[in-house]
Order: C-alpha cells, then structure tokens, then sequence
C-alpha cells in the first residue's frame, strides 16, 4: 500500500512537472495573449495618444499624417526622376512621377518595420515607471509601438492610392488605374504587423538587457534598406549570385507585394505569401514566449 501511494504522489508529481513545462511555454504565449485581448482598450488609447504626440505642437496637427505623405511622393518624384533621372520603371503619360510612386510604395512599408524595430529597442526602459508597477500589463507595449509604426503609415499609403485615383480617373493618365487587387491589401497589412509584432517583443526584450541594442539596430536597418529592392527593380539581381538577397530578405517579399497590389494589380505569388505568414506567426509566437519568461525581470533591469 506504501509504494502504491509513493509511486501515486510521483505520479502526480510529474504530471504536475510536465502541466507546469506546458504552462511556461505555450501557456505564456495563451496568457499574454488573453491579456493583450483583455486590455485592447488601453492599447487604442497608447496608439492614439502616440500618434497624437508626433503631431502635436504643429500649426496644421494631424493633417500632417496626409501632407506629409504627398510632400515625400513629390520630393521622390524630384528628386530620382529629374534631379537624378533614374528610371527604372516607365508608363505611358508621365514616367517620372511613376518613379517616385514606385520608390515610396516600397519605402512606406519598409519605414513602419525601421520603426517598430529601433522604438521596440527602447520600449522598456522608455516606460520605466510603467513598468515597475506590478499590475501594469507590460506585454502591451511592444504591441503598441508595432501598432503606432503601421497605423502612421497607412495615412501614407491611403495618400499614394487617392494620388492613383486623382491620377486615373481626374487627369487620365494612361498606366495608372485603382485596381481589384486592393481590396487584398488589408491581408497583407495584418501579415506585416504580425511580422513586426513578433520582432518587437523579440527586441525589446533585447533592448532591455542590451541598451547598446538601438544604435546597432539602426545601423543594422540601413543597411538593410540598400539590399532591399526599393530605390532598384528586383529584377537587377533575378539570375545572379546577389539572388540571394532578395530570397533571403522577407522585406524584399513585403516591399514587392504591396507594388503588386496597388500599382501592378497583380497578386503576389502564393507560396511567398504563405512562407511569409508562417515566418510571421513563428517570430510572433516566439517572441511572446521570450518577453513572457522575462518579463518579471524588467524592473530590476531599468
């Protein structure tokens, strides 16, 4: 009877052991993200009252987040095309300013992953008095710099589709014409900030131990913009050893899908957008459980 209850306890104890594993990996992510559900209010107010701070002080206030857009597509338009004279891509009408919508189609979404990216780096100790407070849900805030980085820019993108607009159907250029293809741009709108949700709980976990992280990051991200085909055509590394680069950079995928859905009107290749989603839930998954297993920590670290 003796070993019968010992090995009944030994049981329960490793049942216990293995309840508690389960609940410290894919029960943090469960957690987290019963939280995050649980307090979508206070991440609304954070992303509005972020985006209000960028704005705030200037004569014109939020107008800017539709000015500022039309003032860059100008100056793209400028500055590549007649100052410079590159162009790579040319339509019927007026091929210069085809360029500078092609450049900032490609920059706007590239500009909402730098962001999120280098502000996730200092999410944490930028809200040091936040987050010693036990009760605040820390898991919020990485969210909602990813949050603020995609909502700034999609003023930008609804600017360069109204430009498209006013282009074909006010002035009637030949080449530019709204096309079906962006009622799917709200699906790839949630993939990209599935994807740069998942590194910002990654990196401000990093950024947290590390607050060397942010400059590095910065230099990181440069870079990264001159391998990515926004300012040349992927088509100048299609059959060569540089290959490479845009297979193995998941921004060449998004900068790339969004021209094929509001310039091109075509649907970017499935299997690519399929491997981009995965990649995204995975980062998105793992950082959770990364920011979960340490987030009692971060007030001892700031």
């Amino acid at each position: 009877m003796g070993l019968s209850r010992t090995g009944v306890q030994r049981g329960r104890a490793l049942s216990a052991s293995a309840s508690k594993a389960k609940q410290g990996s894919f029960g943090g992510v469960s957690n987290a993200l019963s939280t995050i559900y649980g307090r979508r209010w206070l991440i609304g107010y954070f992303v509005q009252r972020e985006l209000s701070k960028s704005y705030r002080g200037s004569f014109l206030g939020f107008a800017w987040a539709f000015l500022g857009p039309l003032v860059m597509i100008t100056l793209y338009t400028l500055v590549f095309s007649k100052i410079i004279g590159l162009r790579f891509r040319e339509f019927e009408g007026n091929p210069q300013l085809n360029y500078g919508l092609y450049i900032y189609c490609g920059a706007t979404p590239f500009a909402a992953f730098s962001e999120s990216l280098t502000r996730s780096t200092n999410t944490i100790r930028r809200n040091a008095t936040l987050v010693q407070k036990m009760i605040f849900p820390t898991e919020i805030l990485p969210l909602t710099t990813a949050f603020t980085a995609m909502a700034d820019k999609l003023f930008g993108l609804g600017v360069l589709t109204a430009v498209l607009g006013f282009l074909a159907y006010v002035l009637r250029w030949d080449g530019y014409a709204l096309h079906w293809t962006l009622v799917l741009l709200p699906v790839l709108v949630v993939l990209q900030l599935i994807f740069i949700t998942g590194l910002s709980y990654i990196f401000s976990v990093v950024g947290a131990y590390l607050p060397d992280t942010r400059e590095t990051l910065r230099s990181f991200v440069r870079a990264m913009f001159f391998l990515t085909p926004i300012i040349w055509p992927i088509s100048r590394v299609e059959g060569t050893k540089f290959e490479w680069v845009v297979a193995y950079n998941p921004m060449a995928y998004v900068v790339e899908a969004y021209r094929d859905l509001i310039i091109n009107g075509r649907v970017p290749d499935i299997t690519d957008t399929l491997w981009f989603a995965l990649l995204s839930v995975v980062l998105l998954v793992l950082g959770l459980m990364l920011f979960h297993r340490v987030k009692k920590q971060f007030a001892d670290l700031i």
